[in-house]
């Protein structure tokens, strides 16, 4: 049997695979960013997981968030080793996993849309040329927290309707007050901004801000992202993460302005292996 982990910095896949690849089963925890989590959260997280995956693997391969920097992706290893049994054990970016999960050996661009953003071309075996996403704080333009932050940034300068208003704050048990102090003074504020984009996807046809705000993420993205890729129109697209499901028409309408095409789209790599029973 075979293990592979698809760690983003909102959720975490442990997912068993039989000797062909075929999706056997899974469990879902809470995930992080190499970048950013400490050991002992890290070691936490993999303790939970090593309670029900316990068997002895032939290969391991975990591909996550911030793993693509050698340090992250060797403290990481460090501690999978600690926690689990494997003959082998691979650390890699979570770009590289979606460019071998989309791709199968086709050259594309691959972009991962989740809580973060990461871009990256793929010439059929490896990562040829990768954007520098710089973050949330600076960039990850088309990321869930990028979209969430103008969504926010919206309703604190009272652009949004009322009914607008008023369902969010339902929804989400806050007032001003209160997203300000998620933002200002507690931890993970990307995780409280990409937190919003369900919502968004919801309300966008009934408040014209949210569409217009939508709309703005996805060409950022495409503009200081996709088209920093050495002759990005001669390539095809992929997507990965529940942004690009969420908003695939927005972003099926910023790729044909930039004229590029869409190729293939998944919501996660759970749902990719799952259809390989």
């Amino acid at each position: 049997m075979n293990l592979f982990f698809d760690c983003g910095a909102t959720k975490c896949d442990c997912i068993v695979l039989d000797e062909n690849g075929r999706y056997q089963q899974h469990c879902s925890d809470t995930g992080f960013n190499a970048s950013y989590a400490d050991d002992e959260a890290i070691s936490a997280i993999l303790n939970r997981f090593a309670q029900t995956a316990n068997e002895h693997y032939k290969q391991l391969v975990f591909s996550g968030a911030g793993c693509g920097n050698p340090q992250n992706g060797q403290r990481v290893k460090n501690l999978l080793d600690k926690y689990f049994q494997a003959d082998e054990v691979v650390v890699e970016s979570d770009l590289a996993g979606a460019c071998r999960l989309l791709c199968h050996g086709v050259p594309g661009i691959v972009a991962i849309l989740g809580t973060g953003a990461a871009v990256c071309r793929y010439d059929g075996s490896d990562i040829a040329e990768q954007v520098p996403s710089l973050g949330w704080m600076l960039g990850d333009e088309g990321s869930g927290t990028h979209l969430g932050k103008k969504f926010i940034t919206s309703y604190l300068k009272g652009e949004l309707l009322p009914a607008t208003v008023t369902a969010f704050e339902s929804e989400f048990a806050m007032d001003r007050a209160e997203v300000l102090r998620r933002i200002y003074r507690a931890p993970s504020p990307n995780l409280f901004f990409s937190g919003t984009t369900k919502f968004m996807n919801e309300h966008a046809d009934s408040d014209p801000q949210i569409k217009n705000a939508i709309r703005e993420a996805v060409d950022d993205f495409f503009q200081f992202q996709v088209t920093k890729i050495t002759n990005y129109q001669q390539y095809a697209i992929n997507l990965m993460g529940s942004i690009g499901t969420y908003f695939l028409p927005y972003l099926e309408e910023g790729a044909a302005k930039y004229g590029i095409v869409i190729h293939r789209t998944a919501s996660s790599p759970l749902h990719l292996l799952q259809q390989n029973r």
